[in-house]
């Protein structure tokens, strides 16, 4: 009987279990009068001057990030306590983990706005890198750097499994996880968790601000409407008036693979109607950009790899399911 494997995201690990080993504060010095008081957030300050009747304006004050980490055995030990949780209730015998190492293909695409931009100035929690290292030295943990992300890397071992005919479970938070068609996942974080066999058309649903899903109906919604996590939208270059909230209605009464891919070709002809000019994030400039190229390009932004040789083609997962972009 073949072993049972649990492949985690070791970066979604090492990041939240560092991040709760510390607490964040501010100090906030009004650059006048140079007077400094401490607040527990940016909020917190914003509602002391509102309940002074006074107004926040960014340019009169500085403001420092303090971080006050708790002694790094606290850190490892809830990160083993976390692994060993996610194989006793996932009936997992081995585990594999997986940790990012720097940018990949995606930050080379001719994007509009930079992939994964906004995160530049992101504060990184105090202990990240000894967790990473204690994943690396006690689990074996292994860095993705062959221009991949872990969130590829993850699925396309999933995948073999799959083929393989081996019991894998995928643990993992990340939303991109949810468009694995096939593949079991365990999200640690759900309300209810438990293991869930990801479909293949799937379902959206509005949840408050945030529409999330599964299946193939969540990858196209993200081809369309884009990921503001990682600075990247279907339709930034279009002058028709577009959003998540049309992404979905476009997507939501589609029961079958071919219906959705055939609404995704329909809404980026329709986003896109006529070649048009561009310039990208590296300064590259694109004289006859059209429909399609921008559907390929925020394909590739969506799209997880599902395996090593995978070129994250529109085209290619289109015509294998009987659909024709150009028919």
């Amino acid at each position: 009987m073949s072993k049972r494997l649990l492949i985690v995201d070791g970066d979604l690990v090492a990041y939240r279990h560092a991040a709760a080993a510390e607490s964040r504060t501010i100090i906030a010095k009004h650059l006048d009068s140079g007077r400094e008081k401490e607040f527990k957030t940016r909020t917190e300050l914003k509602k002391f001057l509102k309940d002074k009747g006074m107004e926040f304006k960014t340019e009169d004050y500085a403001i420092t990030d303090l971080q006050h980490p708790l002694d790094i055995s606290f850190a490892l030990s809830t990160v083993d306590q976390a692994i060993a949780k996610l194989q006793e209730v996932t009936w997992c015998d081995d585990v594999e983990i997986y940790i990012g190492s720097g940018k990949t293909f995606r930050h080379a695409l001719a994007l509009p706005t930079p992939y994964k931009d906004n995160r530049a100035d992101n504060i990184r929690p105090v202990h990240l890198a000894a967790v990473r290292s204690h994943l690396r030295r006690k689990y074996k943990a292994k860095v993705v750097d062959n221009g991949l992300e872990v969130d590829d890397v993850v699925t396309i071992r999933a995948y073999e499994c799959l083929q393989n005919a081996q019991e894998a479970v995928l643990a993992s938070v990340d939303k991109d996880s949810y468009q694995c068609q096939g593949i079991a996942l365990y999200n640690w974080l759900a309300a209810d968790p438990k293991i869930e066999l990801i479909p293949d058309v799937g379902h959206l649903r509005k949840d408050k601000d945030t529409v999330k899903g599964d299946g193939l109906m969540f990858l196209a919604f993200q081809v369309l409407a884009g990921d503001a996590a990682d600075c990247y939208k279907g339709y930034e270059l279009s002058k028709v008036k577009y959003g998540p909230t049309k992404a979905m209605n476009a997507l939501k009464d589609c029961t079958t693979e071919q219906e959705i891919l055939k609404v995704v070709i329909s809404e980026f002809k329709r986003l896109y109607p006529e070649a048009f000019e561009y310039t990208d994030c590296h300064s590259v400039k694109h004289d006859e950009a059209d429909w399609f190229d921008m559907l390929n390009l925020y394909w590739q932004c969506a799209y997880m790899k599902r395996s090593w040789d995978d070129p994250s083609s529109f085209m290619n997962y289109a015509m294998q399911r009987g659909v024709n972009p150009y028919e």
